[in-house]
């Protein structure tokens, strides 16, 4: 491999790691790779209740793959994923079924449909061909006790993948069972649909959807691949009716051809002329993308309320996104859920970018289209600070080969459900594309008080081509970083902060956090909050939200005559969170803390440094 080329490699990998608070990945916890080539074991994986009684809750993962893509499914324990000891493998069924079947490609849990006290499981089977109907697509229930197939529910329209997606919706017409959407994305020339099947009737053993169907939407035309990704059970406007929030990639809306959509969709219900109830689905909202091909919508989740309101928020992917380059590099919305059912922008809460990438050197070198934002979850609480984190895969993410050529690794960022900041990245092996499906939290497995989180790569070569992997991490330890910007004093130097060490509610070593570039001998101090600013602030930046707490003076040192910018300072975190003086210094809590100084020259006669962010390590 030449240098120039390797150098551009680095350029590209060292985007990603100069926005990223932590050098050092994760702890990850367990890694299962796929039982054979070619079964894209990871595709979709979701967490599911304690399937063998041990405690703890297990993963059930899709491999559409398996068997010339008849597919498969696997529940992982989650007792092997803690501690790798016992059974790997609790159950697996993969049931009779063609070619290019795909079971697997999509698991929900709908939760009770069967009445034996167990939840159940769909499975989507979006290659099912029914009749003469190629890819019409099927969904199956599995018995959540016996493991065995109840039905099989499919369509018989061509090419349009029915169970591709889908979401659970909650009880919507109060007979005490879930409803579930189902996408049915295409390829179909003519249409793409959503479909909601009625949960009292997904146990009837074999029928075409429509016997089974509560309520349905469509798009007419190709391309739009409408309900390619599905959240629901939520009610985002308050009336009392649940909605559905729906992504549509290949929108052709306002930002241009495949700029993609969001779409809240809510169900309605009428009566008709013999007293029964009609139900409908209405659009409530829309979210139109303003850039051009970047197929916003290709992913989505919701489960979180991220700014406070009482309503559940809206994560969207947009994996083809330039941001401002010629490369597919991605990035995702967070939409808030309220403002886009009453259509009151602006809608969007949060925006992370992928972040700028260098163009190839050369023709043989790969083009950066990493499709941050190719998967989204809405992630549990992972730091313990109450709101659920957001965690983003870019499966196309690469590095330079440690001999020759490019490893195609993957990333999952993880962001601050809360603040919105970046916690930490996770970076697949070799070849992993790590970040194409993401199970978010699967609870405490440890017992330290914090959930473990699951990602997966479904074209993983680790056990084989395609083989697919599922990866267990634990958060902890998070490093610190640093943000914002500080004051240029009155000798035309800018204060800056350090750290040296780890926040940690139980160690005894220490986490410094430390100033330079302050004037000498002048009196300062460290103040925090538990929430980052931006604001002005006598003369400079203030980078700590009110309200906020003093430390106790210090002196800033230095040349002991004159006016210089020999001043420091230093402070010993670890030591105030040991001492108990504040109740909220407690494992999992987000602190910001910045320095402020004396400057008598200056007209405000302080000096303000950056600051630095960090989660308290149990």
């Amino acid at each position: 491999m030449r240098v120039v080329r390797y150098l551009q490699a680095v350029s590209i990998a060292a985007a990603l790691a100069a926005l990223s608070p932590s050098g050092a990945a994760q702890t990850l916890v367990r890694s299962v790779n796929g039982p054979a080539a070619n079964t894209k074991y990871g595709k979709a994986c979701i967490v599911v209740s304690d399937q063998n009684g041990d405690g703890l809750k297990d993963l059930l993962v899709g491999a559409p793959g398996f068997n010339q893509e008849r597919g498969a499914i696997y529940c992982i324990s989650g007792a092997f994923l803690a501690t790798g000891a016992g059974t790997q493998t609790l159950w697996s069924l993969a049931p009779t079924a063609n070619p290019g079947d795909k079971f697997g490609f999509a698991l929900a849990d709908v939760g009770d449909v069967t009445g034996d006290g167990v939840p159940d499981f769909l499975v989507g089977q979006p290659g099912y061909d029914h009749a003469t109907s190629i890819d019409s697509g099927a969904v199956r229930l599995v018995n959540g006790s016996t493991h065995a197939i109840v039905s099989l529910i499919h369509d018989d329209t061509p090419a349009i993948a029915f169970g591709s997606s889908m979401a659970v919706c909650g009880d919507i017409d109060f007979d005490g069972y879930n409803e579930v959407a189902v996408g049915a994305p295409g390829p179909s020339p003519v249409f793409t649909q959503l479909f909601v099947l009625d949960g009292a009737w997904l146990s009837i053993s074999q029928q075409n959807n429509a016997a089974v169907m509560l309520t349905n939407a469509s798009l007419t035309g190709s391309g739009h691949a409408f309900a390619a990704s599905l959240a629901g059970g939520f009610d985002l406007d308050g009336d009392g009716r649940r909605e559905i929030a729906v992504g549509i990639p290949g929108s052709d809306g306002p930002g241009g051809t495949d700029s993609g959509q969001c779409r809240v969709l809510e169900f309605r219900g009428t009566l008709d002329s013999q007293g029964f109830t009609l139900w409908v689905l209405d659009v409530v909202g829309i979210y139109h993308s303003s850039i051009a091909g970047e197929r916003l919508g290709q992913a989505l989740e919701a489960a979180h309320d991220y700014d406070g309101d009482g309503v559940v928020d809206i994560v969207v992917g947009a994996p083809n996104s330039s941001n401002g380059s010629a490369y597919e590099v991605g990035r995702v919305v967070v939409l808030s859920g309220a403002r886009v059912a009453a259509q009151t922008p602006p809608y969007e809460i949060r925006s992370f970018v992928y972040g700028g990438v260098t163009p190839p050197a050369n023709h043989s070198d790969p083009d950066p289209n990493f499709h941050f934002g190719a998967a989204v979850n809405a992630c549990g609480d992972l730091n313990g600070d109450g709101v659920g984190e957001i965690l983003i895969g870019a499966p196309d993410y690469f590095t330079p080969g440690l001999i020759s050529g490019w490893s195609f690794r993957g990333l999952v960022r993880i962001y601050s459900g809360a603040s919105g900041a970046l916690l930490t990245s996770v970076f697949g092996g070799t070849t992993d594309r790590l970040g194409d499906a993401l199970a978010g939290s699967i609870g405490d497995l440890n017992g330290d008080g914090f959930s473990e989180f699951v990602v997966a790569g479904s074209l993983s070569d680790a056990g084989g081509t395609d083989s697919g992997v599922v990866k267990c991490y634990r958060l902890f330890p998070l490093q610190p970083w640093t943000y914002c910007v500080g004051k240029v004093n009155s000798l035309g130097c800018t204060p800056f902060v350090s750290f040296s060490g780890l926040p940690s509610a139980s160690s005894g070593q220490p986490f410094a956090i430390n100033a330079s570039n302050f004037l000498n001998q002048k009196s300062g101090l460290l103040f925090y909050s538990h929430a980052p600013a931006a604001v002005p602030f006598q003369g400079g930046t203030k980078c700590v939200a009110s309200p906020s707490v003093r430390t106790l003076v210090q002196t800033s040192g230095g040349a002991a005559s004159g006016s210089s910018c020999s001043g420091t300072y230093s402070f010993d975190f670890n030591l105030r969170i040991a001492s108990g003086v504040d109740a909220s210094l407690v494992a999992g809590a987000d602190v910001c803390a910045q320095y402020w100084s004396r400057d008598p020259a200056s007209p405000s006669t302080t000096s303000l440094s950056n600051a630095v962010q960090f989660v308290i390590n149990p």
